[in-house]
């Protein structure tokens, strides 16, 4: 079978886990908040998976996958 495109499932699942979190309460600070609850308990649960043990686990990921800025 030959792809034609990138593969799509990954981001759509990823939506949906991103909208599943949307709909808790987030009880952080307004003006404290850098991002998103929904985005953080997502990469705590993708790096859990892929076998972090530890919240520097997380943080590493976490830094290294975050999209550079335009310069």
């Amino acid at each position: 079978m030959e792809r034609t495109g990138p593969d799509l499932t990954a981001c759509g699942e990823t939506v949906v886990f991103i909208n599943y979190f949307n709909n808790l309460s987030d009880r952080r600070q307004a003006s404290k908040v850098i991002y998103p609850l929904p985005e953080v308990l997502l990469l705590c649960l993708l790096t859990a998976v892929a076998g972090a043990e530890t919240v520097v686990d997380i943080a590493r990921f976490g830094e290294r996958s975050r999209p550079v800025a335009p310069v």
